[in-house]
């Protein structure tokens, strides 16, 4: 089994721009890879040296995809480090939130 594992051309160009792949862009080859796993773990030659270190270079590459979709997640979430941090607001209250499906 010959199995070649590439990067979308789409995020090499992205990143050659300064910008990151985007989410969708991740999850794309996310979901590529998966399915590259998935055929590779199913196909006859699983079992050879060959087939197991296909098996292994796929995992590697989608733990990578993985953590950058993670670090992508976390970016937008947290706070830059010298910004203030607020004082400890309590989180609303559910009985506060408003319906805009009503």
């Amino acid at each position: 089994m010959s199995l070649a594992i590439t990067t979308g051309a789409s995020s090499a160009a992205s990143a050659a721009y300064g910008g990151g792949p985007s989410a969708a862009s991740l999850q794309a080859q996310l979901q590529r890879y998966q399915q590259q796993l998935s055929d590779c773990v199913n196909c006859a030659s699983a079992k050879t040296p060959k087939g197991k270190q296909d098996i292994q270079a796929i995992s590697a590459r989608i733990s990578q995809i993985e953590q950058r979709i993670a670090q992508a997640d976390g970016s937008g979430a947290r706070a830059a480090p010298d910004a203030p941090q607020a004082a400890s607001t309590p989180a609303p209250a559910s009985g506060n939130l408003i319906d805009v499906y009503a």
